[in-house]
């Protein structure tokens, strides 16, 4: 066995391994550092999309904060929707409570309906209809062109409507009876002011704020046409005398005028 080699200075040589014969490092495997390392990248990511997530949120559901009215009203004062919108505003987009808007909205007296619809990002727009008074019904209540009631805070301020009566719940065959009247009336100039039915059934008008006609419970249309065509052949002194009339008659009218003596049952 030969002796090992020295170099000069005295050192041994180091014995030289070829590249080709090398291997490579072998790390340890260790499931638990793996684990671990996935879990750390998993809660990161994790973090990561959480985080998007919630500015995207925050992104598209942005405050409602704005209102947009579609149309114009006479007896609604903008102000007063603004006033009750005000505990809505400011909900996020999709949170927004539109039907809680339309409940606040409708139970104003003046409102018939409410359309309301969100327009992203931060709109919200109403189309609001307005009840249309066609008569007062009674003294603190009015008809809109249904027929059905609605009781507005001041109705007095409605006092150029006709005023229509009747037994309760009477009001949808009441407001049909004065379309029909107000339509067989209006070509003679003769403008009905007042309708008024009893609880028996029977029926008075009153026309241009100071003629009573009594009509009854039967014909209303056939003896109110009896009416017009007796006044259509007077003269304006005349129909200016008339106080009260009375179509109860089978072929005749009763006319009572203000100076007694010219009192006068016409014959149809």
């Amino acid at each position: 066995m030969s002796a090992p080699r020295h170099t000069k200075s005295g050192m041994r040589a180091t014995k030289r391994i070829p590249l080709q014969n090398r291997q490579p490092l072998k790390l340890k495997y260790s499931p638990k550092r793996n684990l671990v390392l996935l879990t750390a990248f998993g809660l990161s990511l994790g973090l990561l999309v959480t985080q998007y997530n919630q500015e995207i949120s925050l992104f598209m559901n942005r405050p409602v904060s704005k209102v947009r009215m579609e149309n114009s009203w006479q007896h609604i004062g903008e102000s007063e929707i603004r006033q009750r919108l005000s505990n809505y505003m400011g909900e996020g987009f999709f949170d927004f409570d539109v039907e809680g808007v339309k409940s606040e909205l409708e139970s104003h007296s003046w409102v018939s309906s409410v359309s309301a619809k969100r327009v992203w990002p931060d709109t919200l727009s109403l189309q609001i209809n307005e009840q249309v008074a066609i008569a007062r019904w009674g003294e603190r209540q009015l008809l809109n062109q249904y027929g059905e009631i609605f009781e507005p805070e001041n109705v007095t301020t409605q006092a150029n409507l006709p005023v229509l009566t009747g037994p309760e719940n009477s009001q949808f065959e009441v407001m049909e009876q004065y379309q029909k009247l107000s339509q067989l009336l209006f070509p003679s100039a003769l403008r009905l002011s007042g309708l008024y039915l009893s609880k028996r059934g029977s029926w008075e008008l009153e026309l241009n704020d100071r003629l009573g006609v009594i009509v009854g419970r039967v014909d209303v249309l056939e003896r109110t046409q009896r009416f017009v065509d007796f006044h259509n052949v007077q003269n304006n002194e005349q129909i200016a005398l008339i106080e009260s009339v009375d179509l109860r008659y089978s072929n005749g009218i009763a006319v009572q005028n203000a100076e007694p003596d010219l009192t006068e049952i016409a014959a149809r």
